[in-house]
């Protein structure tokens, strides 16, 4: 590998681009699919209570929700319990600027999934509103609009990108071997009329290309964790949603290593074919 070091840098170099882009996409991906699961948690209402409403009230109003259409679950939030849910989510300097507790009870109704679409939400939305039981009646639609509108979009260019990096990659490892071995083209066919098996002369390119693509990959897994690092720092909302990132880092290198030895292989594996069939 020193002596060859013309052919096998540049190809390092482009190897270690493709990973980084391709960890990115894989990142970009995974942030994807993590926030399309969570999608199904938008579609709920949330249904506000006027002061002063009973106990008995509060039954005949879930008893009522509880036989609307499209709706799964319904579940009541008291205030005392949407105020400790507020304090754990924000701060409680906001909240000490009144008097009492300014959050009032209310119902979150949750769509089944076959009408988890927005025109849905929004005529749940509607007829709640309509019944003049709540003082308001809330839910994400804009939001959820705008997912069902990019949610195509958001899945298939990172897997569009992520088979064309691959593509890149597999011809980048293939035309870096088949240098190595028109630069060596001598010593193979030397090695291979003094006896060596296929796999004697196979070996070396194969380790060759396994080394290329770990520290290919490794630096630029290396290089887009510390990029993540620095952005988690100044927005706490990617330190929350890391979890998985270092099984998707992991993947890439083992998966471009993989490559680059199977490609290397095939590529060797063809030289000698081509070689014998000339013999023959």
């Amino acid at each position: 590998m020193r002596q060859h070091r013309t052919v096998i840098l540049p190809s390092l170099v482009t190897i270690f681009l493709c990973s980084l882009l391709l960890s990115a996409s894989f990142v970009v991906f995974g942030g994807v699919t993590k926030a399309l699961s969570a999608e199904k948690n938008l579609y709920t209402v949330e249904a506000f209570l006027p002061d002063g409403v009973s106990d008995d009230s509060i039954a005949v109003i879930r008893n009522r929700l509880e036989h609307f259409k499209r709706i799964d679950e319904v579940s009541f939030v008291s205030a005392d319990s949407a105020l400790a849910d507020f304090r754990n989510h924000f701060s409680g300097e906001m909240l000490d600027l009144v008097e009492g507790n300014p959050i009032p009870a209310f119902f979150r109704v949750t769509l089944d999934k076959e009408n988890q679409n927005p025109a849905d939400l929004a005529d749940v939305r509607n007829a709640l509103a309509n019944e003049g039981l709540f003082d308001e009646v809330q839910a994400p639609i804009e939001w959820v609009e705008k997912i069902a509108a990019w949610k195509f979009r958001m899945i298939f260019w990172p897997i569009c990108v992520s088979v064309l990096l691959l593509i890149t990659l597999s011809l980048i490892i293939c035309n870096s071997v088949r240098l190595s071995l028109m630069s060596r083209k001598l010593l193979v066919e030397n090695m291979k009329y003094a006896g060596g098996s296929h796999f004697f002369i196979e070996f070396p390119f194969v380790l060759q290309g396994v080394i290329q693509g770990f520290v290919g990959s490794s630096l630029a897994v290396i290089l887009l964790l510390a990029i993540i690092r620095a952005v988690a720092e100044a927005l706490p909302i990617v330190a929350a949603n890391l979890g998985g990132l270092g099984m998707i880092l992991a993947s890439v290198i083992v998966l471009v290593t993989g490559l680059s030895g199977y490609f290397s292989f095939r590529t060797v594996r063809g030289f000698l074919t081509i070689k014998r069939n000339e013999q023959e």
